[in-house]
């Protein structure tokens, strides 16, 4: 549970005396100065922890979308449609709580601008559908509700931007850079509408506009230094949107089980895949937390893009573990043309995905090679992995695939609680 009286600190401690606003509808705005990248206590709001509960409608109603695409065989344009929509969402929460990090005053401006942000994520939402459909007939853009709902999100945090620089002299001239570039992106986004673009087309430009908006903060990071982000705030974010995304694992899961139950009552399948899901949501969980990003952010404050940038893989590839769980129960419903090992493999290359990446930033940022221990962990990940794809395509059934799959988080939570622990420590103190 979160501290509300620890949340509500950095408020309390910036606001004007009651005395300056007895009478008024609404308080004074709170001077948006920089916050301390070093302030003790600091926790995520509970503005923010609304703001998350966004992502949980967007990651759902995505996660659907992908799976009956993906049941019905059309691969490429599931993915594509799937990566699209989780790069506008994960960004849209990146930015804002990057943004936070830096700034945050909450009072009501903030939230107010907020509000605004969570409104463009629901609208964003409710695109979703109509995108998958013209991906899946002819790589159609239907993509008019997804823009205007990203555009309506981003313009609010130009303005949030554009008050931080007026608080902010000595920091004005990157929180208008800042400002500027995203306002722009948003008119080329705008001018998509109006061309018809196909597959090609579409993948080019969006590649060149997310290029765009990722390009500043990384620029503003090494011209001045840092953006005074806060590195266990942050870290607290990224930890309680993994969790988010976890609980897409828990939901495939449930949906696997509930097929397996209505067709065969409490079988020794139905049972192996709960315990599987279950057993994969954790120990990805317990992996991913023993992973000090906190300690690693504030010792490495330069590194703080790539971690977050990062962030964008592991999320999405911890989302689509639910998604294929999802694709399984589809098929096991008879409404889905994939075959067995196109369920096991939509596990699988997720859960693949989302160790190797995490051992790769942890490389990166930290660690600046791959220890013996990890290596073998890593090893034994890829073999087990593959080893279940190779049961299926022997035939063998997905419930005992999946119990195999299951290996692969465990392996790295069996060496992480034996030596690779200790292993990441010395390096942190070193």
């Amino acid at each position: 549970m979160t501290d509300t009286s620890a949340t509500d600190a950095p408020r309390s401690a910036t606001a004007v005396p009651p005395s300056a606003t007895a009478g008024r509808f609404l308080h004074s705005l709170t001077p948006m100065r920089s916050r301390d990248p070093h302030e003790e206590h600091r926790v995520a709001t509970t503005l923010e922890l609304l703001y998350d509960l966004t992502l949980v409608i967007a990651f759902g109603v995505n996660g659907v979308q992908m799976a009956h695409v993906l049941a019905s065989g059309h691969v490429a344009a599931g993915l594509a449609a799937f990566g699209f929509v989780q790069f506008c969402t994960i960004w849209a929460w990146m930015s804002y709580s990057s943004f936070a990090s830096s700034y945050d005053t909450d009072d009501w401006g903030v939230r107010s601008g907020v509000a605004v942000q969570m409104v463009g994520i629901i609208m964003m939402t409710t695109g979703i559908p109509a995108l998958y459909e013209g991906f899946e007939h002819g790589w159609q853009l239907h993509s008019g509700t997804i823009v205007a709902g990203y555009v309506v999100m981003r313009v609010s945090l130009v303005a949030l931007w554009l008050r931080a620089a007026r608080a902010n002299p000595d920091q004005a001239r990157a929180c208008r850079i800042h400002a500027l570039w995203i306002a722009l992106a948003q008119v080329l986004w705008v001018g998509t509408l109006f061309v018809h673009l196909n597959a090609l087309s579409l993948f080019i430009v969006s590649v060149l506009l997310f290029t765009m908006e990722l390009a500043v903060p990384m620029h503003l990071v090494r011209r001045y230094d840092h953006m005074g982000w806060h590195p266990h705030h942050l870290a607290e974010r990224f930890g309680l949107l993994t969790i988010i995304t976890l609980g897409e694992v828990l939901v495939g899961t449930a949906q696997s089980v509930t097929a397996l139950y209505t067709e065969h009552g409490w079988s020794a399948s139905t049972v192996v895949v709960l315990a599987s899901g279950v057993s994969i949501a954790l120990g990805l969980w317990w992996v991913y937390f023993e992973v000090p990003f906190g300690q690693i952010l504030h010792e490495h404050p330069a590194r703080t893009v790539t971690v977050a940038y990062v962030h964008f893989i592991l999320f999405a590839s911890l989302a689509a573990i639910g998604t294929g769980l999802h694709v399984a129960a589809l098929r096991e419903e008879g409404h889905a043309v994939i075959s067995s090992t196109g369920a096991v493999l939509s596990v699988a290359v997720p859960v693949a995905v989302f160790v190797i990446i995490l051992y790769a930033l942890v490389v990166a940022v930290n660690l600046r090679a791959l220890g013996r221990i990890y290596q073998l962990m890593l090893g034994l990940t890829i073999a087990a992995l593959a080893g279940s794809v190779l049961l299926s395509l022997a035939g063998v059934p997905f419930a005992a695939c999946l119990a195999v799959i299951v290996l692969a988080p465990w392996i790295n939570v069996a060496g992480v609680e034996t030596v690779g622990h200790h292993h990441m420590k010395e390096r942190l103190s070193a």
